[in-house]
């Protein structure tokens, strides 16, 4: 974990000085909000203490628990100087399943037979603090590089009808790199694409978080506004550390993405 925070300080650090930001107040700050709904499927191997037998492979699945749909909140705080900007957004990715086992699972240590009831909680939340830059590419589009660091806190817990229980939990951190293109139609309606993918390092294998946005301005005065977002997006997660006979291994996609939200800039 220090080796991904030296790593990320470093890469945070050139992109601020090549971005030539200086020390000064920001001009503008804003926050959104989006409320995120999906359908969703994937899996979460979980063993004990890497050894082998003390999971089944790629299981359990998120069906088999009962899981077919995820809602979640996702927030971002941004602070704004003429085209650079400073940011930190949070998705906050909870779920929870209840199922009848269909078949044997072993997960983290611990024999379920097929018949018993199993209720489980899910956790994968994602701290980013990101920097981009804004080029104007011709009248009315935008296009912002951007790179971040993400902390993931996962966690993983369950219980069953017949009195047995358990918890996982650990971190892991990485750098996310991409960008959005944004499309000014007039002063009121814009529509940005927007692209994040994490660097593939150490345990955080691949991800892709994509969405289309569009944003409506409800209310304008000085420099104060409040606009309206909608859109659509996809959203993919892959973990697999690297214990040697058995690893903690998820897979978490999200799609199609609907997202609803709202943005104030002051």
């Amino acid at each position: 974990m220090k080796k991904n925070i030296l790593l990320t300080a470093i890469l945070l650090s050139a992109s601020a000085y090549s971005f030539n930001y200086m020390p000064e107040a920001p001009k503008s700050y804003s926050v959104k909000y989006f409320h995120n709904f999906a359908s969703m499927d994937g899996f979460v191997q979980i063993p004990k203490g890497g050894q082998f037998g003390t999971t089944s492979e790629r299981r359990p699945e998120f069906d088999e628990l009962g899981i077919k749909n995820i809602s979640y909140p996702e927030v971002t705080l941004s602070a704004n100087w003429d085209k650079f900007n400073m940011y930190y957004s949070l998705s906050y990715k909870t779920f929870k399943g209840g199922a009848t086992l269909k078949k044997d699972l072993i997960t983290h240590d611990t024999q379920l037979n097929a018949g018993e009831y199993i209720n489980t909680r899910h956790k994968y939340i994602f701290h980013r603090l990101g920097f981009g830059y804004d080029f104007n590419i011709m009248e009315n589009l935008t296009l912002t590089p951007k790179i971040e660091a993400s902390a993931f806190d996962f966690s993983y817990q369950f219980s069953t009808s017949a009195g047995k229980s358990s918890q996982r939990k650990f971190g892991a951190g990485t750098v996310r790199v991409g960008g959005a293109v944004k499309y000014d139609f007039n002063r009121d309606f814009s529509l940005t694409f927007d692209l994040m993918t994490h660097i593939p390092h150490d345990s955080i294998k691949s991800s892709l978080e994509t969405s289309l946005i569009g944003s409506y301005t409800v209310y304008r005065q000085d420099n104060r506004e409040v606009n309206v977002l909608a859109g659509v997006g996809y959203d993919m997660f892959k973990y697999k550390d690297t214990q040697k006979d058995m690893q903690n291994f998820m897979y978490l996609k999200s799609k199609p993405v609907y997202k609803l939200g709202l943005e104030l800039k002051f």
